[in-house]
């Protein structure tokens, strides 16, 4: 059965999450095993491709083969990724957030976000994309912080369903962040940012 999250402390392996191709196979692999070719298909990616990263996964304890299977005369083997959710330590990424560089494995959530915003009718100027970058970087972090935090007072030996369970680190995480001074003034600057037409509403 899949742990659900876990959190990633090693920097070595947060860099993992930079590359696009590994982050699909874990989502790949989140729910059903795959093989090599099985996920090569559904990718759109080299058979070669998929075994490299695959490699990487499974040295850094991110992907397990699950089993293997006799296919004509070869051997076929299956993966899965070992959690149903990573998250990437916020403390990983403190000291490149307060330096105002970019946090690698965070770059392509951050532009799936400013990229979906359009379909929302939010459209942000050139002028203005580094600003929202920087902004959403620290968002993120101050977000996986307090979700850290909520989680590390969860007791050792507690049993609760996972909704309930997500429910109560859910309302844990927004409890800190109410007293988060940096994501109160983040969260007021991305508003100013990328929604000043409801700014002017409320004045």
């Amino acid at each position: 059965m899949l742990k659900s999250p876990i959190i990633i402390k090693d920097p070595e392996v947060a860099k993992l999450f930079a590359d696009e191709t590994r982050r699909q196979i874990l989502y790949t692999l989140r729910h059903h095993e795959h093989s090599t070719t099985q996920l090569a298909k559904a990718l759109g990616k080299s058979h070669s491709s998929i075994i490299h990263h695959l490699k990487l996964l499974k040295e850094a304890g991110l992907v397990e083969e699950t089993r293997t299977e006799k296919v004509r005369n070869m051997v076929v083997s299956f993966y899965q990724s070992t959690a149903r959710r990573f998250m990437i330590s916020y403390s990983l990424g403190e000291t490149l957030d307060k330096e105002g560089q970019d946090i690698p494995w965070q770059e392509g959530n951050i532009q799936y976000l400013l990229d979906g915003l359009s379909a929302f009718n939010i459209h942000v100027a050139e002028a203005d994309i580094e600003t929202a970058r920087r902004l959403l970087n620290t968002y993120f972090l101050r977000d996986q912080k307090a979700f850290e935090e909520a989680l590390d007072l969860q007791s050792e030996d507690a049993e609760l369903r996972s909704f309930h369970r997500f429910r109560v680190i859910n309302l844990l995480k927004r409890l800190k962040l109410s007293e988060d001074q940096d994501y109160i003034r983040v969260l007021g600057e991305l508003r100013e940012l990328l929604m000043p037409d409801a700014n002017e509403r409320s004045e």
